[in-house]
């Protein structure tokens, strides 16, 4: 764990406080990308949350919300707090509401009551990549957290988390209960499938700022709040860069095959612009 909190600036061994959840919450966002790289270069990396935390504090990269939240529950276990296990699955539609599966990893935290939240529960979530920039009360209501306005729904043995119309995605709905390890395994085989697999179709890089969002899909880069901004990376070198200022690692990843992706993630944004034509 040492490794990982020096990665986040963190010098020595913080108290399990409510601050200190906002504070690794922050730095982690900011610090290490939610990224499919691996996966699209067809070697999804595994979701063993101690082999993830020992990567990410060599400095490799992470991967999705897997990986991401596996990590926050280790460190914060090892903190201190009480770390209630969780799960979820995305919508956009009520129908894709109603088709209930694995989707996301989560949690929430025990025992830090303050004046405006006396129950002292708490959600942080880095796996969301332009999700939460802080840990949110689990209150039901808006939550404003430049440049988004969340929603959440409390309801009997989970929450409801509805993203700003501006963000990657609609609403997510989370339950509290632990998956299974054979749960967990087969909905990352699913996710990270070749042929099917919802995180293998288009490489996806995000980081969260305290003030804005930043995606590169494909071969576009947005950034969504302060400096918003639109713009295709269809050089490699460009592209190539654009991984390297959102904080991807590529020690270790063959050029060829990071060429290749960048050929066929350029292929499909051509694809994309001319029937958006």
């Amino acid at each position: 764990m040492a490794g990982y909190l020096t990665r986040l600036g963190l010098d020595e061994r913080p108290p399990a406080t409510l601050g200190t959840l906002f504070e690794i919450h922050r730095r982690h966002a900011e610090r290490i990308p939610y990224e499919n790289l691996h996966t699209m270069l067809g070697s999804p990396p595994a979701i063993d949350a101690e082999a993830t935390l020992a990567r990410v504090a060599a400095g490799g990269n992470a991967g999705y919300c897997f990986h991401h939240n596996g990590v926050m529950t280790v460190v914060l276990r090892a903190l201190g707090y009480d770390v209630v296990p969780a799960w979820g699955h995305n919508w956009d539609t009520d129908a894709e509401r109603r088709d209930v599966h694995v989707g996301h990893l989560a949690m929430y935290v025990r025992g830090l009551p303050t004046h405006d939240n006396p129950g002292g529960l708490w959600w942080p979530d880095v796996g969301f990549g332009d999700g939460l920039r802080d840990p949110l009360p689990l209150l039901a209501g808006e939550h404003r957290q430049s440049p988004f306005t969340y929603r959440l729904e409390l309801r009997d043995g989970g929450w409801t988390f509805h993203h700003d119309a501006k963000g990657s995605f609609g609403a997510v709905d989370l339950f509290d209960e632990e998956l299974t390890a054979e749960q967990e395994t087969a909905a990352h085989r699913r996710l990270t499938a070749p042929v099917g697999g919802a995180y293998a179709r288009k490489l996806v890089v995000q980081r969260r700022l305290p003030d804005a969002a930043e995606t590169l899909r494909g071969c576009q880069f947005t950034r969504t709040g302060s400096r918003a901004a639109k713009v295709e990376l269809t050089a490699y070198d460009d592209w190539r860069d654009g991984l390297l200022s959102l904080g991807v690692a590529l020690r270790g990843v063959d050029d060829d095959a990071l060429r290749g992706l960048f050929d066929r993630s350029l292929a499909a944004h051509r694809e994309w612009m001319a029937a958006t034509r």
